[in-house]
């Protein structure tokens, strides 16, 4: 008997031994969630801004290396090929000892766009230029994304349940016009919400890239001053060209009038000396 009451009691304080021990750990970490327990805080998904980018640049270099920094500027562009950099266009302004001017349009991958702008400016400074202007600017399009998406889904939804209508025929014939012109608009509106989908899409993988360029001083080589020299002679001589095109235009418009008026002077002049003349006298008779 005593020994059976001292077994008792020995699981008895085993029992209280494990439950103090759960209830000291409970307390050694007050605050903190247990894995798996139930109520357990879940850790906040924080969702990335999705950007849009656009840089605007704009060059000075001496004005026989405007188009050789372009031409250089859309080769990069071509190397990286079409997935990555677009170009969209380029222009280019081929006065001869005048300040040339050109512009490049392009679309880079968002993820490369500073690594390539870092490389068109170290282009520009190896020709002797400077950059004057360097704008970047963003445009969030997170909003527009979403709302998107749920356009897509509520039009996808909705086609396939007014196509279920079309194909089970269940409703009179008036029903089923309207279904299926129903139908169709909403498979236009899905197409169009698709495309604007990917066009948000697009602006945010590809960043636009608008670069000037600019010259910092007229170019004065002797091609350029022998051919402005000629332009001048050229100039000069049209003009001339010209202005005796206008006397001799006017002259054979005016020369008509001019004879007519010559001749009617000439009449009336003739006149006037035959009145003023005095009578001839009268003989003896």
């Amino acid at each position: 008997m005593l020994a059976g009451c001292g077994s008792v009691q020995q699981t008895g304080d085993s029992q209280s031994t494990s439950a103090a021990e759960i209830a000291s750990a409970d307390a050694s970490a007050p605050g903190e969630a247990k894995t798996g327990a139930p109520g357990a805080a879940e850790p906040v998904k924080v969702t990335l801004p999705q950007l849009s980018y656009s840089y605007k640049l704009t060059y000075l270099l001496p004005g026989d290396k405007v188009a050789e920094v372009q031409e250089a500027h859309r080769t990069l562009c071509e190397q990286m090929g079409p997935a990555r950099c677009q170009i969209l266009s380029l222009q280019r302004g081929t006065g001869e000892n005048t300040h040339a001017e050109a512009t490049l349009q392009l679309r880079v991958a968002s993820n490369e766009a500073r690594a390539f702008t870092d490389s068109m400016g170290k282009s520009v400074t190896n020709a002797g230029g400077r950059n004057t202007e360097s704008t970047i600017a963003t445009e969030e399009v997170s909003k527009a994304i979403v709302d998107t998406r749920a356009r897509i889904e509520q039009r996808e939804l909705l086609v396939k349940r007014l196509t279920e209508v079309l194909r089970n025929k269940s409703g009179s014939v008036e029903e089923l016009v309207e279904a299926e012109r129903s139908v169709t608009q909403a498979q236009e509106e899905l197409d169009q919400a698709r495309a604007w989908l990917t066009e948000l899409q697009g602006r945010v993988a590809m960043a636009n890239v608008d670069i000037s360029y600019g010259s910092i001083a007229a170019s004065a080589d002797a091609g350029s001053v022998t051919g402005q020299l000629g332009d001048a002679t050229l100039g000069s001589a049209t003009s001339f060209m010209i202005g005796v095109r206008a006397l001799l235009t006017v002259f054979i418009y005016l020369a008509p009038w001019g004879l007519l008026a010559l001749l009617g002077f000439l009449g009336i002049r003739r006149l006037s000396r035959r009145r003023a003349a005095p009578p001839a006298p009268l003989g003896d008779g």
